[in-house]
């Protein structure tokens, strides 16, 4: 009598129905990871950028994102696919576009993942060896770290949703509270109207708090991943992302709010400037006291391993979609047959991780500033680029496949939305030194490799064979589509 292992890894797409609305929401704002970002390129933002004018820009890059997330849903619903922007750029530019934009895609996603690890390991052993009393090392937190993603990862997905949900929680709250505060003690009429106006929102600095702006949504596009393994994903996949958006947008533009109002319109930016590394946390102190500030700190760890974990979940399942199209090893798009997890993509993406951490630790690296911001301000860079991509695919798709949608929402805003994406890429090429806070020509220099990994690409589709298993998901969804349309018209 034969038996079947359950737990061997089989090819194929993924368990669809495991995940509902919530943990894909989960998922995109861990991988946002507002905690690190309101103390990093917030901060950032109001120093160097536009000052009291950060609140607008915030909204600003909200207004685009969400033009650009019109058509990014309504491609969504077309294709149901875990290969995000490389399959929305295949069906709307092209085969070669598609292979470009698969390797910038693995590219960006990998980089970003260890850079978001290396910053992990580094605070991780700060925040552990004050509460512990004792100098623990990076090195040994990036071990425990690296071991519970692991575990996470091979696990069903829904797990790795509910970590996510609890860290997410607890930093958001901490910052409403925050917020609550500043709103408290100094009244609604604290919170001045003069950081929308104009002048003060396009003054001195508009482009490098434009260019940090953008950099703070990343992650959100992340929704279409999960599409494959989502619950009635033609609804579901809209719905996580116009929610993660209006979320994250809002979250963003009434933190900022408040921590310019703890401080006066008219001194935020000069304190900032004075103190970037404790401006959030000094203003935490003088409304909410020390132990506020010291689960502040604490919640920053949470905050930047929730975020790798979910940048290491999104590009694990980029590498399925790429090794079932033929441009990985075939291999990687085995799926775990209990779990339903991409457990050879995902071992995969981790040892890439140990060996740059390796590589780096060899090399003197440290593992925030030489590790950390280095890769992680390339895989900024690469994914806006990919956003941008992306808006320009969605309207070469809809100028052909335009069938039941309106003119504005799958061709006028994704173009404004990818215009103002363009815009966003290139004063982050221009201001890519203040995005990595680096002056170090190798790091500076970084971004030559994305157009490299996009030549690369264009090579490997150019050597692709066959029809594609996204091509045949898009047949197959375009069916159902069909068929779906016609029920409803006979039903009228």
């Amino acid at each position: 009598m034969s038996t079947v292992d359950s737990t061997r890894p089989r090819e194929g797409r993924f368990d669809g129905g495991a995940m509902g609305t919530a943990d894909i929401v989960f998922f995109v704002l861990a991988g946002v990871a507002p905690m690190g970002v309101v103390v990093a390129l917030l901060t950032l933002s109001i120093a160097l950028g536009d000052g009291a004018g950060a609140p607008g820009t915030y909204l600003i890059a909200g207004v685009v994102l969400a033009l650009f997330s019109t058509g990014y849903v309504r491609m969504s619903r077309r294709i149901t696919s875990v290969g995000g922007f490389y399959t929305f750029a295949r069906h709307g530019l092209g085969r070669h576009a598609g292979g470009a934009t698969a390797y910038v895609a693995l590219l960006a996603y990998n980089v970003a993942t260890i850079g978001i690890f290396g910053a992990l390991a580094y605070f991780g052993g700060e925040v552990i060896s004050e509460i512990a009393g004792a100098r623990v090392s990076w090195q040994v937190c990036a071990l425990a770290f690296f071991l519970l993603v692991s575990l996470l990862a091979y696990f069903k997905v829904t797990m790795s949703a509910k970590v996510l949900g609890l860290a997410l929680a607890a930093e958001v709250l901490l910052l409403l509270g925050f917020d609550a505060a500043v709103l408290i003690e100094k009244g609604f009429h604290g919170f001045s109207l003069e950081v929308f106006q104009p002048a003060v929102v396009f003054g001195g600095g508009f482009g490098v708090s434009l260019m940090l702006a953008f950099g703070s949504f990343v992650g959100f596009e992340a929704t279409a991943l999960y599409g494959e393994e989502a619950r009635a994903p033609h609804r579901t996949v809209p719905r996580a992302t116009y929610v993660s958006l209006a979320v994250i947008a809002g979250f963003y533009l009434v933190t900022t709010w408040a921590a310019i109002s703890a401080y006066g319109v008219d001194h935020a930016q000069a304190a900032a400037k004075d103190d970037p590394e404790n401006f959030i946390f000094n203003a935490s102190t003088d409304y909410l006291g020390q132990s506020f500030t010291d689960i502040m700190g604490i919640l920053v760890m949470t905050s930047l391993f929730a975020a790798f974990l979910a940048f290491h979940c999104n590009t694990a399942r980029y590498q399925v979609a790429l090794a079932r199209d033929g441009l990985l090893p075939r291999a990687m798009a085995r799926i775990h047959s209990r779990h339903g997890s991409p457990v050879v993509a995902s071992g995969w993406q981790l040892g890439l991780v140990a060996a740059a951490t390796f590589g780096f630790t060899l090399a003197g690296q440290d593992p925030y500033l030489g590790m950390g911001i280095s890769l992680y301000g390339l895989g900024v860079l690469g994914i806006v680029a990919l956003q941008a991509t992306a808006g320009i695919s969605i309207v070469g798709f809809f100028l052909r496949h335009r069938r039941g949608e309106s003119v504005w929402g799958a061709i006028v805003a994704p173009a404004l939305g990818g215009l103002g994406l363009v815009v966003g890429l290139i004063l982050m090429l221009v201001n890519y030194s203040t995005l990595t806070g680096s002056d170090l020509a190798w790091v500076n220099s970084l971004p030559w490799l994305l157009p490299a990994a996009a030549v690369a690409g264009v090579v490997a589709a150019g050597r692709q064979k066959g029809v594609e298993p996204s091509d045949r998901a898009y047949a197959t969804i375009q069916s159902e589509l069909a068929a779906a349309e016609n029920a409803r018209r006979q039903g009228e």
